[in-house]
């Protein structure tokens, strides 16, 4: 790269870096790792994603298509197949175990969604959108995240609590 400096985003390192000499990644990651540029001033930092997305980890079937990242989506029948699996827990031989697991790796999945959401999606955005403008949105959908959530979980609750048993009778 020429005489000013230029940072992007490095997949493998799963942050924005500053280009090296060669056009890969300053640790050592090819080209191909990289996406964006930003062109930094002389004594200007390089500017840093968040490293947790809330967003993307309460509402990956929502957040997920909704940034390009459609394995967002096969959450929703991942956490489907979960809630019946909790349901019938309590009446299934070694039910609880298999719900543990089954619940254990469905937040794993979020985890890591959260985990590398901003860096995923950011990628997608890195030539037309500035980090912070970036940053600032990706708040704004964390604070939406939140009762989009609860109402969510609420709602899953009051079928299987109040909507199912009222069926079977």
């Amino acid at each position: 790269m020429s005489g000013q400096r230029h940072a992007g985003y490095c997949v493998a390192c799963d942050r924005i870096v500053e280009y090296a000499d060669d056009g890969g990644c300053s640790n050592g990651h090819p080209f191909g790792a990289m996406a964006g540029d930003i062109v930094l001033a002389e004594a200007e930092a390089v500017p840093a994603l968040p490293r947790f997305n809330l967003a993307a980890f309460l509402i990956p079937p929502i957040w997920g298509p909704a940034h390009g990242q459609w394995a967002g989506a096969i959450l929703l029948p991942i956490w489907l197949f979960a809630d019946s699996i909790l349901r019938n827990a309590a009446v299934t031989p070694g039910g609880w175990a298999g719900a543990a697991v089954v619940v254990s790796v469905t937040l794993a999945m979020m985890g890591w969604f959260g985990k590398r959401g901003n860096g995923l999606a950011w990628r997608r955005v890195a030539d037309r959108v500035p980090v912070e403008r970036f940053v600032r949105t990706q708040r704004i959908w964390a604070i939406v995240a939140v009762p989009v959530a609860v109402a969510l979980l609420g709602s899953a609750l009051y079928y299987d609590l109040v909507v199912l048993p009222a069926r079977v009778l």
